[in-house]
C-alpha cells in the first residue's frame, strides 16, 4: 500500500510539471552538481562523495558572470551487509557562490543541508524512489561603492563620484531562508534487457517559501518557485561502451529553459592501477533551446571524476560577446574501496 501511494504522489508531481524549464544560475554539467540540481539525488550515492564545479560565462566581457559550488554527500545505511537494500539514503552539505556585475558588485552566497530517503520498490533495489529535502540560507551582498547612478553624471565634467545618490542609503545586504524539495526515480533493467541499463526521472521545486531577496530597503521582491524536471536512459552498446540520453527542463516565473543531449561512454583499454583504475572517457553534445550548443568531455576512474564543457551561443547575443561562450569544469572524488566506476547518467 505504501508503495502504491508513493508512486501515485510521484506521478501527480510529474504530471503537473510537463512544461518545466530557469532563471537561477545553472550548470551545463548539471548531473555533476547533483545536490544543486535535486536534493533527492543524494540517495544515489553509495559512497562519500566530494564535488566541485565552476562556471564562467561570457569571458569576453570585462566582468564575466561566475558560479562556483562545492558539495559533500555522506550515504546512510541501515545495514551495510545488505546491499543495495541496506542503503536507505544520505545527507549532503553544499555551498555555492555567484558573482555578477562590474567588479563583482553583486554577490550571492548560499549554504544548504540536505537529506534524502530511499524507498526500495522491488528486490535488489531494481526499482527505487527517493525523496529529498533541503534547507539553507542565501546571502545577497551588493557593493554600493562600485555602482554608478544617472544623477552622478554632470553634463560639464562627466561622472562625479562626490554626488551621493538618493537610493544609496536604501541599499542593503540580505540573508534569507530557502527551502527545496525533490523526488527521484530509477529503474535498473534486468539481465534479459540487454540494450537498456537503466532509466530515471526526477523533479524538484526550489524557493518553496518564496523568500524576499530584495536588496532595496522597503521593497518586497519574493523569489518565484524554481521547478526542475530531469531524466534520461542509459543504453548498452557493448560490454565497455554505453550511450546515455538526458534532459533538464526548468521553469521559473514563466521563464523557460530546456537542455537535452547525450553522452557516449567508453572504458579505455589501459592497464592502470590504484585510483586511475578502470578509466572511462565520456564525450557529450547538448543543446540549450534557443540559447547555446554545448560540448563536453569527462573522465571517470574508481575514485576520480573530471569534466570540462564549453557553451557556444547560437543567438544574436554572440555578436555582442564576440563569439566567446562559457566554460565549465567539474571535479569529484569518491571515498571507497576499489570498484569499477558507475555511469549513472
Amino acid at each position: 500500500m505504501l508503495k502504491s501511494i508513493v508512486l501515485g504522489i510521484f506521478t501527480l508531481v510529474l504530471a503537473g510539471a510537463v512544461q518545466v524549464h530557469g532563471q537561477d544560475p545553472v550548470f551545463s554539467q548539471f548531473y555533476n552538481s547533483a545536490v544543486y540540481l535535486n536534493p533527492a539525488l543524494i540517495g544515489e550515492e553509495e559512497n562519500m562523495y566530494l564535488n566541485f564545479a565552476h562556471r564562467s560565462q561570457w569571458g569576453s566581457l570585462d566582468f564575466p558572470y561566475t558560479t562556483t559550488q562545492v558539495s559533500l554527500i555522506i550515504p546512510y545505511f541501515s545495514d551495510k551487509h545488505v546491499i543495495p537494500e541496506g542503503h536507505i539514503g544520505g545527507v549532503g552539505l553544499s555551498f555555492y557562490g555567484d558573482e555578477a556585475g562590474q567588479g563583482s558588485s553583486l554577490k550571492t552566497y548560499g549554504g544548504n543541508a540536505s537529506f534524502a530517503y530511499n524507498i526500495h520498490l522491488s528486490n535488489k533495489s531494481v526499482n527505487r524512489l527517493t525523496f529529498g529535502m533541503q534547507l539553507g540560507f542565501i546571502h545577497k551582498n551588493i557593493d554600493r561603492d562600485k555602482l554608478q547612478w544617472g544623477e552622478q553624471y554632470n553634463p560639464f565634467i562627466g561622472f562625479d563620484n562626490t554626488v551621493v545618490p538618493t537610493e544609496f542609503d536604501q541599499l542593503q545586504n540580505r540573508t534569507f531562508l530557502d527551502i527545496t524539495a525533490g523526488a527521484f526515480w530509477r529503474y535498473f533493467a534486468n539481465s534479459d534487457q540487454k540494450n537498456i541499463r537503466s532509466m530515471y526521472a526526477g523533479f524538484s521545486a526550489g524557493h518553496l517559501n518564496h523568500p524576499d531577496e530584495s536588496v532595496l530597503d522597503g521593497n518586497l521582491n519574493r523569489l518565484p518557485v524554481l521547478y526542475k524536471l530531469h531524466g534520461g536512459m542509459i543504453f548498452a552498446l557493448s560490454q565497455k561502451a554505453s550511450l546515455s540520453a538526458n534532459f533538464l527542463s526548468q521553469l521559473q516565473d514563466q521563464v523557460n529553459q530546456t537542455n537535452f543531449g547525450s553522452f557516449l561512454s567508453y572504458q579505455l583499454p589501459f592497464d592502470t592501477r590504484g585510483q586511475m583504475s578502470n578509466l572511462i572517457t565520456r564525450v557529450g553534445a547538448w543543446y540549450r533551446v534557443q540559447d547555446a550548443v554545448i560540448g563536453s568531455i569527462e573522465f571517470l576512474t574508481n575514485n576520480l571524476q573530471f569534466g570540462f564543457s564549453y557553451d557556444w551561443n547560437v543567438t544574436s547575443l554572440r555578436y555582442n560577446n564576440r563569439g566567446t561562450g562559457s566554460f565549465e569544469i567539474s571535479m569529484g572524488y569518491r571515498f571507497f574501496k576499489p570498484a569499477a566506476p558507475k555511469v549513472r547518467y
